[in-house]
């Protein structure tokens, strides 16, 4: 470890010395850290940029799909009968509704007096029972005198047999066995068979489900029988298990949910125009958004002389006028009444106008092209077809694209891995960013030489002059000697 003798012969602060000089040299560091700190600005700009694409580019994810535009809604004059959901494509119509009933599930227990006194009571029976909703497919559960109702009730759960079992207490000191069928329906009624039975001794043979736990025989009590649903729907009658009618009306899915008796509730299936002007409305926000993020990154303050972190990118230039091109441009193919989103109210704000230089949308314009030709306004944003070309190769007829087509390609691009404008520029910012930290780190490497060989050059000095001062005291001491000799 070396010695810092701190200018103690020669009188100068050589720490402050020194680290004025590295500070100068340090300025080369902060300018490095500058120019980072800068490139950092516009690559957090241009992931803002991608963010605002991509929240475009999920808004065109539908509107290029038919789907969307064949989306349906159902509306019933009182939702709490039925839930209905409508398939896309699904016939527009109307129907008449009546719940008549729900579907059950079996629901059994014993309705005998003299209930176990505890859960954990041992039944003191043993021998074997089958159970299940499926007369070919009875599940055996063996039964041992070491059994209580809750042992009984785990069993009969493991075995998967289509029934469940709890035990429940009716009262104080009184608990008794509830078997409940996995599925309602009528189909899934609880079936019960005891194959033998091992009484404790002392008492005679019995029937373990009737006389042990009295599920069948009249001690047996329904507390709810295995029932289908059943509705009328334009007059006819139809039945389901489960409540869910998926099955009557193509793309209809009806979920009963309480009868109605004689009361006729009306079901309307029409165009969800509602979903779709807000999908559209959606994507246009997203536009206006995008522009307004590059207006301000790109801006330039001329009072302040200051730009924002992408002012002079020509990609946001490109950008801008790609976005925007698309609300003027023709869609080949399609008639000249409905070839512009200007034709379905969606375009630029007029000149004056508190929306002038944003996209606007025209609702009642837009409803109206919907309900007119809604497979045409499909097309508009979706149409999606490949040029044709003849056995050389030659372009007999141009591509068709609709514009989230054309507009989701573009976007696609600015991402593409070896050639996207974005994907280029953020990759070239991050190869930018790793030079700089290898420049900065290179630099305090040297720094940390140079300290070494100021602290070493300072420590020489201090040391040749400690001699030198060495030196001048001798010849001193031997002068006045001198001196003394000859007086």
């Amino acid at each position: 470890m070396s010695m810092r003798l701190g200018g103690l012969i020669s009188g100068a602060d050589t720490e402050t010395l020194i680290s004025a000089m590295l500070e100068l040299e340090r300025v080369r560091i902060y300018r490095q850290e500058e120019r980072q700190s800068q490139i950092e600005a516009k690559q957090r700009a241009w992931q803002q940029v991608r963010s605002a694409l991509e929240a475009i580019q999920s808004k065109l994810d539908q509107l290029r799909l038919p789907t969307l535009f064949r989306s349906r809604k159902v509306e019933l004059s009182d939702a709490s009968v039925a839930t209905v959901t409508a398939d896309a494509g699904a016939a527009q119509t109307s129907y008449t509704l009546q719940v008549v009933k729900l579907a059950q599930s079996h629901m059994i227990t014993t309705q005998k007096n003299e209930a176990y006194k505890s859960a954990d009571q041992q039944l003191g029976w043993a021998g074997t029972l089958k159970v299940g909703t499926d007369p070919a497919a009875l599940k055996e559960i063996t039964v041992e005198a070491s059994d209580t109702l809750s042992s009984l009730a785990a069993k009969i759960n493991a075995a998967d047999s289509g029934v469940l079992a709890h035990v429940v207490m009716v009262e104080e000191d009184k608990f008794r066995l509830v078997l409940t069928a996995a599925k309602s329906g009528e189909a899934n009624q609880i079936r019960l068979d005891a194959l033998a039975a091992e009484p404790p001794e002392g008492e005679s043979y019995g029937n373990l489900l009737e006389d042990v736990l009295g599920l069948t025989g009249p001690g047996r009590l329904e507390l709810s029988r295995a029932q289908d649903a059943e509705i009328v729907l334009n007059g006819e009658h139809y039945t389901s298990s489960d409540n869910t009618f998926d099955n009557i009306l193509p793309g209809i899915r009806i979920t009963a949910k309480k009868p109605n008796g004689d009361d006729v509730v009306s079901m309307i299936v029409s165009s969800d125009t509602d979903k779709i002007v807000q999908v559209v409305k959606d994507w246009v926000s997203s536009v206006n958004s995008l522009q307004d993020l590059l207006n301000r990154l790109s801006a330039y303050d001329v009072e302040k002389k200051t730009g924002g972190a992408l002012t002079g990118e020509s990609l946001v230039r490109s950008i801008q006028y790609h976005i925007r091109q698309s609300f003027s441009a023709k869609v080949a193919g399609m008639p000249e009444s409905l070839n512009m989103l200007s034709h379905i109210g969606v375009s630029s704000g007029a000149y004056g106008t508190a929306d002038y230089g944003r996209i606007v949308v025209d609702e009642q314009k837009l409803r109206e092209a919907l309900q007119r030709d809604p497979e045409g306004v499909a097309r508009l944003f979706g149409l999606n077809e490949d040029a044709v070309t003849d056995e050389d190769g030659n372009v007999v007829e141009p591509a068709r694209k609709g514009i989230a087509v054309q507009m989701t390609e573009y976007i696609r691009s600015l991402f593409d891995v070896d050639s996207g404008g974005i994907e280029v520029r953020e990759k070239t910012l991050r190869q930018q960013i790793e030079r700089i930290r290898d420049t900065i780190e290179r630099i305090e490497m040297q720094l940390e030489q140079r300290e070494k060989v100021l602290r070493l050059q300072f420590v020489r000095m201090e040391e040749a002059m400690a001699r030198l001062q060495s030196q001048g005291n001798y010849f001193a001491m031997m002068i006045l000697g001198g001196a003394q000799q000859r007086s």
